[in-house]
């Protein structure tokens, strides 16, 4: 055996090892920004559900001679649809740009905020017109909002597995050379 058989070996393995590493950090990258992905389609469900919630809203109203206007004083439907506006324009600002962590950020505020929004809203006790809320509206934001805790919960667990792999002794000194950050969760 020659004098350069084992470093030639070492060098090759090397080159493998980091290969590898860079495809399965790839990978793992790209699935969490595709569950993330799916989070915020997920999250762009919810305006047409309140644009569809003030037509509802509007209807009986129009029927009676009020005003559809009086649809929008409803106790704390103003806030939700404030909050629901600005969960869109960050949604559609994210779609525009690349995925980074200061947008996953803004998101998550945005949907926290909706979120208060919406509870403050169900805390409203009834009047005389019923409901602030309808019922069916009530129904439809239980089934988007647990098809959003569930695409949120997949996102932070490939969020973590990334983090975790960049986090790994060998591969922390090779993340900085690639371009690979670790990403904020949910």
């Amino acid at each position: 055996m020659g004098d350069f058989f084992w470093p030639t070996l070492f060098g090759v393995f090397c080159v493998c090892w980091c290969l590898g590493a860079y495809n399965r950090l790839r990978r793992l990258r790209r699935q969490a920004l595709g569950s993330v992905q799916k989070l915020f389609s997920q999250l762009a469900e919810f305006k047409p559900l309140f644009a569809r919630g003030i037509q509802n809203m509007k209807e009986p109203l129009e029927s009676q001679g009020r005003t559809p206007s009086a649809a929008v004083s409803f106790p704390g439907w103003a806030a939700v649809l404030e909050a629901a506006g600005q969960l869109d324009a960050v949604l559609q600002t994210v779609s525009r740009t690349s995925l980074d962590s200061a947008e996953i950020r803004s998101t998550a505020q945005a949907m926290e905020a909706l979120q208060r929004s919406w509870a403050a809203a169900c805390e409203v006790p009834q009047d005389l017109a019923g409901d602030a809320l309808p019922p069916e509206l009530r129904t439809q934001w239980g089934v988007l909002s647990h098809r959003m805790l569930a695409a949120r919960a997949t996102a932070n667990q490939d969020l973590a597995a990334y983090n975790q792999a960049i986090a790994q002794i060998p591969v922390r000194w090779l993340a900085p050379v690639v371009p690979f950050a670790a990403l904020a969760y949910f």
